[in-house]
Parts: C-alpha cells; sequence; structure tokens
C-alpha cells in the first residue's frame, strides 16, 4: 500500500530546514537591522525637530526655535498703558518697553532683570515673563537713571547698573533697594566716557567695565575701587575701537566684543590676551554691529549681530560659537515682527538650561529660543 505523504508537514520542514542554514540566519538578522534603522531614520525625520532628552546636552544644539515672547511695541499696536500722544508712542506700562535693552537672571533663575532703556527704569520679570517689579525714573540721583545700559546680576543677588550718559555705575539689591555708586564724567581712573556694560565675577571680588569711548576695561575691586585697566585705541591684540559689551565665563576669563573692529577678544582676568574671532561681513562668524554678547555654562559664546551692513543684505541674528571662537550656528529668522523675527536684537541671557533670552528693541519685546536639533546635517 502506497504510504499518503502529508504535504503540509513536509512544506513546514522544508521552510524549517531552509532558515536554518547559517549564510540564511545572518541575512535575515541583518533585515531586520536595517528595516529598525529605516523606520527610527523615519520617525526622526519629520518636519518636527528632535528636542534635547538632556539639558546638559544643550551646548551641542545648532537649532533654535521659538518658544514665547512678551512686551509691545506701541507703534505698531494700541495697547492698555501705551501713550499713544507721546514722541514715539512710548509704552509705560507694567510688562511693557520703551528701547529694552540688556536683562540678566539672579543666580537661582528666579528673576529676570531687564532695563527699561528710554523709561529709564528696571523691570523684574519671572521666567515666563510675569511682572514682579520696576524701580527707577530719569534723573542724576541715586536711584534714578540717565540712559540705563548694562545690567549684572551677582552670584549674592546684588544687582549693577551701568548708565551710558550718566558715566557712573549704581548697585541695588535684588528688591531695587539703593546701596551705592561710584564713577563719574572723565578719562581718569575711574572715570567713564560712555561706560555700556559691568560684569561682576564669580567670587565677588573684582567688576569689569567696558569704559567705551576711552576704549578700555576698568578692572575694580568689589568695592568700587579702581584696580587696573587695560586697551587703548587700535586694531592690535587688546587694543579696542569702541568696545561694547564685556563677561566673564565660567573659567574666570574675560570675554570683550567691538564694534568699531567686528570681533570678540577673550582675556585672562588681569587683562593678558588669550585670543580673538570675528571680522566685518554678513558672513557665518562675521559681524555686521555687535551688540551683546552672553556665555552659557559650557562657556560657548553668543553674539547679537543686529544692524544692516553696508550692501544692506544683512539679516539681525543672535550667532553662536564654541569657547575657541569657532562657528557653530546662527538663528532669528528674518526681519520682521512675527514670532522668532527679530528686528533690532540688542541684549541676550542664557538660563541653565540653554534656553535664550533676546531683548529686541525694534520689537521691544522679549524673545526666547529653545535649543533642539535633529539629525539633518
Amino acid at each position: 500500500m502506497k504510504k499518503k505523504i502529508d504535504n503540509n508537514n513536509n512544506n513546514r520542514n522544508v521552510n524549517y530546514n531552509y532558515y536554518r542554514h547559517p549564510a540564511r540566519i545572518s541575512l535575515l538578522l541583518f533585515l531586520l537591522t536595517l528595516t529598525a534603522s529605516m523606520i527610527v531614520f523615519s520617525s526622526f525625520s519629520s518636519s518636527s525637530p528632535l528636542i534635547f532628552s538632556s539639558a546638559n546636552a544643550f551646548h551641542l544644539a545648532k537649532h533654535y526655535v521659538f518658544v514665547k515672547q512678551w512686551g509691545s511695541l506701541c507703534k505698531l499696536k494700541k495697547l492698555e498703558g501705551c501713550n499713544m500722544n507721546a514722541p514715539g508712542a512710548k509704552a509705560v506700562g507694567d510688562g511693557q518697553f520703551q528701547r529694552v535693552h540688556d536683562l540678566d537672571f539672579d543666580q537661582q533663575e528666579k528673576y529676570l532683570y531687564t532695563l527699561d532703556r528710554d523709561n529709564n527704569r528696571v523691570q523684574v520679570f519671572d521666567k515666563n515673563g510675569t511682572f514682579i517689579n520696576k524701580w527707577g525714573s530719569k534723573g542724576t540721583g541715586d536711584g534714578q537713571f540717565f540712559n540705563p545700559y548694562g545690567v549684572d546680576v551677582d552670584s549674592a543677588g546684588n544687582v549693577w547698573v551701568v548708565e551710558r550718559n550718566g558715566d557712573r555705575v549704581q548697585k541695588f539689591d535684588k528688591d531695587g533697594n539703593f546701596l551705592f555708586k561710584f564713577g563719574s564724567l572723565g578719562a581718569g581712573e575711574g572715570q567713564f566716557n560712555f561706560p555700556r556694560m559691568i560684569a561682576v565675577d564669580k567670587d565677588l571680588k573684582y567688576m569689569y567695565v567696558v569704559d567705551s569711548n576711552n576704549n578700555r576695561i576698568q578692572k575694580f575691586d568689589i568695592n568700587g575701587n579702581f584696580v587696573m585697566s587695560w586697551g587703548g585705541n587700535g586694531t592690535g591684540d587688546g587694543q579696542f575701537m569702541v568696545p561694547v559689551s564685556v563677561v566673564t565665563d565660567n573659567n574666570g576669563d574675560i570675554i570683550v566684543d567691538e564694534r568699531g573692529n567686528a570681533r570678540v577678544q577673550k582675556f585672562d582676568s588681569n587683562g593678558k590676551f588669550l585670543l580673538k574671532f570675528g571680522s566685518e561681513g554678513s558672513g557665518d562668524g562675521q559681524f555686521s554691529h555687535v551688540e551683546h554678547i552672553a556665555v552659557d555654562k559650557y562657556n560657548n559664546i553668543y553674539v547679537n549681530d543686529p544692524q544692516s551692513d553696508k550692501t544692506g543684505n544683512h539679516i539681525p541674528r543672535v550667532q553662536k560659537f564654541s569657547p575657541d571662537g569657532k562657528f557653530i550656528t546662527k538663528f532669528g529668522s528674518g526681519n520682521g515682527t512675527g514670532n522668532g523675527q527679530l528686528i533690532d536684537p540688542e541684549h541676550l541671557a542664557i538660563d541653565s538650561n540653554g534656553y535664550v533670552y533676546v531683548s529686541d528693541r525694534g520689537n521691544n519685546n522679549i524673545q526666547v529660543f529653545k535649543p533642539v536639533d535633529d539629525i539633518h546635517p
């Protein structure tokens, strides 16, 4: 009697033996890995960028996206608090600005101190832009201001304000109570001619002031006593042509940008030249009209380059550099009033998560940008 063949079982045995072959097993594993990789790539290649999963990775970021903004531009919007009958339609309400300028966080990042330059006052916000406090008015008395230009909050929470037209520095506590002042108009030690910015070191020992029209950096002790200065008008290393901004990094080095030479220079705490980068132009790593600089906790350097170059082709932007001056990225889309667009970005502050707070005096607002990245080149 002929034995009946079970075709189903026979096919299963053939298929099983086929896939047990070592070469075919390797091929299957390769195809499975490739398929998984394509799925992952497809998910990361969507239009939505990949947000950093760790705040400690933001120093790698080459992309920044708009998060939020606050403030107002009275020339375009009739908002409550805008005095539309005043020259330039000034914004005088709480949380509004007339030429918003420098800004800095306290060490705990609880408060963001912001200079409202043409209203001659300091305004205080939380990180979300909620108004908290204000102080100051136009004048030459203690606690008054004549064109406040630069602000720095030291590690003890004290607030230092530089007055460009007042040629002095004032110190306040965190609530705006006046503590003391120093400086006067002149070219002598401890005198100023258009001072712009101040930086207090993290150890509360020394502070550094940009003495713009005297083309120098002056160093003081924490009580306002003159220690030393360096600079002089010129294009050489350690010389300046209209220095604008000064910051200290986490190594204690001093970083200065200068408008006339369209560059950034780095020094040690005693004024010894370390390095420089930048040149005039609108390309990556070049500058047209430098304003404020800031550093993050990894000592990356951010530079505001707001105004048009001689060709008129320059787009206002923020540029980011490595600690040794290598260009990393730029952001700020277009020249307009929309979210993420900049007209005249003046100053900036970086929080511990890498968020960049940019004051735009053209839009009279503060815009916040978040570091993100994706796998696109």
